[in-house]
This record gives C-alpha cells, structure tokens and sequence, in this order.
C-alpha cells in the first residue's frame, strides 16, 4: 500500500475512533484501508465518481483483503450514502465543490455526527456551509503538503447554529485564535509577496488598496505592527 500523506494522516488522527466513514472521492481509497488496517473504525464507504478511479478503488480493497469492512460505490458525492456512516470524509477538493456535494444531498446527512475536510481553497464557502447545515467546526490543523496550503478540520453536530466572523472564515477559526507556526511561515511569505506585487502595480490600481487590506489582516492575526 502507498504511503499517506501528511494531510491524509492528519485526516485519519482527526477520525473518532470507532466510527463508520464514508470517504467521499476516494481514487485509490488509501485513507480507508489506512483506517482498516490499524483498527480505528468499525468499517468504510468508499465512492468515487468515475469508473477509471473506481476501478483502482476496487482493485486496491480486493489487494488489501478489506472486502468485508470497506464497501465501494461508483456514485456521486453523498446521494448513495450507506445508512451505517456517521462520518464524512471530502478530501483533496476546493471548498466550492465541498460545498456542493454537501448541499446537493442534505437528507443524506441526518445520521452524519462529524465531518472532515481539507479544503486548499475556498475556506468561506466551507464555513458557510456547514454552518447553515447545523455543524460547529470542533478541530483544525493547518499544514503546506505538496506545496499547497490545507486546512485538516473536523466539524461535529451543533446544539445551536453557529456564528463566525468574515475573518475567521476566510482564513480559518482556530488559525485567526492561535495561528501555528506553518499558518505564520505560510502567511508571512503572503506579505512578502503582496509587498513585492504592490512594487510593480500602477499607483492608481484599484489592486493595491485590496492588497493592503489583505497585508493588514495577517499582521492584525499575526499581531505584527506596520
């Protein structure tokens, strides 16, 4: 079996133990048979949407001798969510297309407890969203693998609807409390470049005034002074 990667491992440390997940596009359904392997979950759902990624799928939970614990389905998103899963995995997508699969099927997620995901883009789009569909964001880690920044987050069941502020959702709740220090690398090399792009930008560009706002905000969470 391949090795995970850094956000794959980070995404299996965030699974409770015990629980039924479904991975939502699971190409060669690593993080499943990850998880079946060591005993952490009661069994897995892997779907994927097209039938080259599927077959690898297949292929993949036959080599592993997992055929009793994970179940493949050549589907889209949630729409044929095996009634036994608690958790939701969507990895590797931009948060619009988490967006979308989570709000083309919203009936699907009445048994849904927790939800994982590591979006790269589009941070907004998933906070919107799994806040208005009832779940709080409950655990997050931000990390750079393969040269692209992710968010791992675990949102669970909320008692209330949350609330979260335009800042907090564009860059992350726990990165705008307590930004770690590849959140900090990450971002202070966004300055840096910001600085350099104003350098080159035409003194009237309506550009340069967005740049600033956005250099502010990272040294405000930073707490950097100018």
């Amino acid at each position: 079996m391949k090795k995970l990667s850094n956000r794959l491992l980070k995404l299996a440390e965030y699974v409770v133990p015990g629980s039924f997940v479904a991975d939502i596009g699971s190409d060669h359904c690593l993080l499943p048979i990850f998880l079946c392997q060591q005993g952490l979950v009661a069994g897995a759902f892997a779907v994927d949407n097209k039938k080259g990624p599927y077959g690898r799928m297949v292929e993949a939970i036959k080599e592993s001798g997992l055929e009793e614990k994970i179940s493949p389905s050549l589907s889209n998103g949630i729409e044929k969510l095996d009634p036994r899963c608690d958790t939701i995995v969507l990895a590797g997508m931009g948060g619009r297309l988490i967006s979308e699969i989570l709000t083309s099927h919203k009936e699907r997620l009445e048994n849904i407890k927790y939800i994982l995901v590591d979006a790269h883009t589009d941070l907004e789009f998933v906070y919107d969203v799994l806040a208005s569909l009832g779940y709080e964001i409950e655990m997050s880690e931000f990390l750079i693998d393969k040269d692209k920044p992710y968010d791992i987050m675990r949102w669970t069941k909320a008692a209330t609807k949350p609330s979260y502020t335009s800042l907090e959702k564009k860059y992350g709740y726990f990165n705008v409390q307590q930004p770690n220090k590849a959140w900090r690398d990450y971002y202070s090399r966004q300055i840096e470049i910001s600085e350099n792009i104003k350098k080159v930008l035409p003194k009237d560009s309506g550009k340069i005034q967005e740049l600033e706002a956005q250099i502010s905000e990272i040294k405000n969470i930073l707490k950097i002074g100018d």
